[in-house]
């Protein structure tokens, strides 16, 4: 058994692999208690930490040494993925992580990663083995704060798909904006993306992210070749089998 953890800004992400499996799988805050309760009574030969907290990865340290786990902590520049862009110092992990995540699920594929969160990010991995860069995308929620900051009379509403698109109140009506919105810049920006390849048909698009709960998947359906929420974390998984092998 292997568990890989994801510690973000604001959750840390976790699972518990028996080969190419997922078993188990956690979101948490990233606090104690939560932790030591997510891992009570579960056993891991092999633990791999992605980080990019470094006042919480104290923390879970002390949490997996108490409960009598051995871990590793990712260093992503001994990596076998090559980050053809002009700063890769500046990729951030989980996108490191979601390009193989992404080649596991393609690996004679190039791929479009496409995670929804606070930010929407855009990740171009060729099936050669080389991230090639990408695009940010505002999310719903940055939407919804920034026009009720820098308008006088537009409320902050809930980031949900509203009733129907042409909407009939105010609160619908930027709801439908940022919610469409948001789907029209999926469309666009991996039209655009593929058009970049000598093959755009066999570019394969997947989209993961704590957004994804507040999509209606059948929305997604047309754009999207494989919808697979725990990419990040089968991503590290497959950098941990990548360290093993390098052993």
């Amino acid at each position: 058994m292997d568990l890989v953890l994801d510690i973000g800004n604001f959750r840390v992400k976790g699972a518990f692999f028996d080969g190419d499996q997922v078993i188990e799988s956690f979101v948490i805050r990233p606090e104690k208690e939560h932790l030591e309760k997510a891992l009570e009574g579960k056993r891991a030969n092999d633990v791999l930490i992605s980080s990019v907290n470094t006042e919480i990865e104290p923390m879970v340290r002390e949490v997996l040494a108490s409960q009598g786990f051995s871990y590793n902590v990712l260093d992503f520049s001994t990596g076998k993925v090559v980050l053809d862009v002009d700063e890769p110092e500046s990729v951030g992990h989980d996108r490191i992580a979601n390009v193989y995540g992404a080649l596991f699920h393609f690996p004679q594929n190039d791929c479009i990663v496409v995670d929804l969160g606070t930010a929407v990010t855009f990740d171009y991995a060729g099936c050669d083995g080389r991230y090639l860069g990408g695009a940010i995308y505002p999310g719903m929620d940055i939407g919804a704060k920034a026009l009720a900051q820098y308008t006088s009379k537009l409320p902050e509403v809930k980031t949900i798909k509203p009733p129907v698109p042409i909407a009939k109140t105010t609160e619908t009506h930027i709801q439908s904006g940022l919610y469409w919105g948001l789907l029209g810049a999926i469309e666009r920006i991996t039209f655009e993306m593929r058009s970049t390849s000598q093959n755009p048909s066999n570019v394969k698009i997947i989209a993961t992210g704590g957004l994804l709960k507040e999509i209606n998947i059948e929305d997604l359906s047309d754009l999207i070749d494989l919808i697979e929420p725990q990419l990040t974390l089968i991503g590290i998984h497959e950098i941990m089998k990548e360290k093993k092998k390098d052993v």
